[in-house]
């Protein structure tokens, strides 16, 4: 599976806003620290080239390349949380073994909240 095919960085995919585990950005940050702290690695996942602190560019390696241990938590984010909404979707079916969370609002969200 080639993850670049499922999302296009450029536009909105609205079938992503019926995703069902989302975060906000204050959320993220909130989540994040309690989870790490029980020893849960949590990755911030750019989709759009557009880096914030921490994020790591999306890759096929990321989920296919065994560099996350189990039970490694995925958070996505695009422009409007569209996007990595749908991307979630299509990806917490086959990655079982990984949770997958969407940036509610996306981009734009998450430089507001700041």
């Amino acid at each position: 599976m080639d993850v670049s095919s499922l999302f296009s960085p450029n536009t909105c995919d609205i079938r992503g806003k019926q995703s069902k585990d989302k975060w906000t950005r204050t959320e993220y940050f909130a989540n994040k620290k309690d989870l790490e702290s029980k020893g849960v690695r949590v990755v911030l996942v750019d989709m759009i080239n557009n880096p914030v602190e921490d994020a790591l560019p999306i890759s096929n390696d990321m989920f296919f390349g065994n560099q996350y241990s189990e039970g490694t938590i995925f958070c996505l984010y695009c422009h409007s949380g569209g996007s990595s909404g749908y991307v979630q979707m299509q990806l917490q079916p086959r990655l079982p073994q990984y949770t997958i969370i969407n940036i509610d609002g996306g981009i734009l969200m998450y430089n507001m909240q700041r």
